[in-house]
């Protein structure tokens, strides 16, 4: 977790002082009946046990402990995202955690899983802790170490605290520094960060001012010494929390990465109960539990949006904590009273169970290579790739069939090529299908891709199945120098 105790011992002493102790609510362990993981929801399991807590209901598709793991657990078959932690040694050198052969182990044992790069490297103090130089080497590193063992791994970068002006700024020095040790744009196939609202003040080290000093200060690397400020209270301001989400995705158009998912991979409601007047109890944090699950379920952006995902802003969440009470709101599992369901984890159960399962096959874009051959070559062979993509919220795989046509379907067109076989689960999950279009002809072409083709999978989205795109053969060539100044 970001905050860690020292912090609160220095918040909770001053606000207990202005406001005085209340109580909290005691917890509601209702029940709710189980249906299928949702790829959408997540948890961060801050005891690192979660078999510990009886999760089905709440339909968890994946979890996060800060850890990499060579068996994670995976109750009800969910997925585990592993996390290298990275720490700074010094200015100029770093290390990560786990290493050597321990980490080789663990690729080799997980294929094709998400890999978290560290945990709030703009988080000076605690957490990990990282100047911006460094992030961008270390993440480089272990990028490059990954992948070269396991391709199908998916490396996941950022995972601030919160997305505030200041901390973009941390992580535009990042992409700054990326592009000067390695020459080419940092390779993210998917980002994440931290839903949190928090103040931003520098802290002096010798006299801290307790009325300030609280929050997630300001990232190393970075001369500010404000960014956010405000006041306990405004914890769970949901104008603050949705002006984040939106900034991000902007901030990732605005550099390139528009077509790369977001992950949510930590929020929730941090300040405790029974401190603070009015109270963050369990009705308070249930009420922006369910306004915050509302908003990135369903809040879209035809410029901003991943297009996999049918342009949500989001992509994948995860709620602090299962069970982090000691000092922390937000816990689903009440860990005082043998790890039953919190009210706030009877709200989540309740939330995912109104859910249906949705399949939103689409074709994202599609390729022809060459685009448009020369008439002098004669006959060509044309490579068709369709970039199929799932909107759905379901963590099983739907399998599909995708196939390529000259001329429209629905009028007689022929089939190219052979049935492509793929498998998405929802959440953007996407892959390419391909086909060799050989022996083709000069002339002008209209081709044609579609997913589902007959129509056998159960789909309940809008998003189309076919796509279209005009090949031409060329008569003349023209080259062009090239300059520059």
């Amino acid at each position: 977790m970001g905050i860690r105790t020292a912090i609160w011992v220095i918040l909770t002493a001053a606000v207990a002082l202005l406001f005085g102790p209340t109580h909290g609510v005691e917890a509601d362990v209702s029940g709710t009946d189980a249906g299928a993981p949702l790829c959408r929801f997540g948890v961060n399991d801050s005891e690192n046990d979660i078999a510990a807590f009886d999760t089905a209901a709440l339909r968890l598709g994946w979890y996060i402990d800060y850890r990499a793991k060579q068996n994670p657990a995976r109750p009800n078959g969910i997925e585990h995202a592993q996390m290298i932690r990275l720490y700074g040694t010094n200015s100029n050198s770093y290390g990560y955690s786990p290493n050597g052969q321990s980490l080789l182990d663990i690729i080799a044992a997980t294929p094709g899983v998400d890999w978290y790069i560290g945990n709030e490297p703009d988080r000076t103090k605690f957490q990990d802790d990282m100047d911006p130089h460094l992030y961008a080497a270390a993440y480089q590193e272990l990028h490059t170490l990954i992948k070269q063992r396991d391709p199908s791994a998916q490396i996941i970068a950022g995972s601030i605290v919160q997305a505030t002006e200041v901390r973009l700024k941390y992580l535009d020095k990042v992409l700054e520094s990326h592009l000067e040790q390695f020459g080419r744009p940092m390779p993210v196939d998917a980002w994440s960060i931290h839903g949190f609202i928090l103040n931003e003040v520098l802290c002096d080290p010798i006299e801290p001012d307790v009325s300030q000093c609280w929050g997630a200060e300001i990232p190393p690397g970075l001369d500010d010494t404000t960014g956010l400020v405000i006041d306990v209270q405004d914890n769970d301001d949901f104008e603050i929390f949705k002006a984040q989400i939106q900034r991000f995705r902007r901030w990732m158009a605005d550099r390139g990465y528009r077509d790369t998912p977001l992950y949510l991979s930590e929020y929730g409601i941090l300040m405790p109960q029974g401190i603070f007047s009015p109270d963050f109890d369990s009705n308070r944090v249930n009420a922006f539990m369910t306004q915050s699950f509302d908003y990135l379920l369903n809040t879209t952006d035809a410029t901003l949006g991943y297009p996999a995902d049918g342009d949500l802003l989001v992509q994948r969440l995860s709620w602090y904590s299962t069970g982090d009470k000691n000092f922390f709101n937000g816990y689903l599992f009440d860990t005082d009273l043998n790890n039953a369901r919190s009210q706030m984890g009877d709200n989540y159960a309740n939330y995912t169970a109104q859910l249906s399962e949705e399949v939103d096959l689409h074709i994202t874009r599609l390729d022809a290579n060459p685009p448009a051959p020369p008439v002098a070559g004669g006959n060509a062979t044309i490579t068709l790739t369709a970039h199929v993509a799932n909107a759905g919220n379901t963590l099983a795989n739907t399998p599909t069939v995708v196939r390529f046509y000259t001329g429209d379907p629905a009028s007689g067109g022929q089939q190219i090529g052979s049935d492509q076989v793929v498998s998405l689960s929802g959440c953007g999950d996407r892959f390419s299908a391909q086909v060799e279009w050989t022996d083709v002809g000069p002339g002008n072409y209209t081709v044609y891709a579609m997913v589902d083709p007959d129509n056998q999978v159960a789909e309940t989205g809008p998003l189309p199945n076919k796509a279209n795109r005009s090949i031409f053969f060329v008569t003349d060539e023209v080259y062009l120098p090239l300059s520059s100044r």
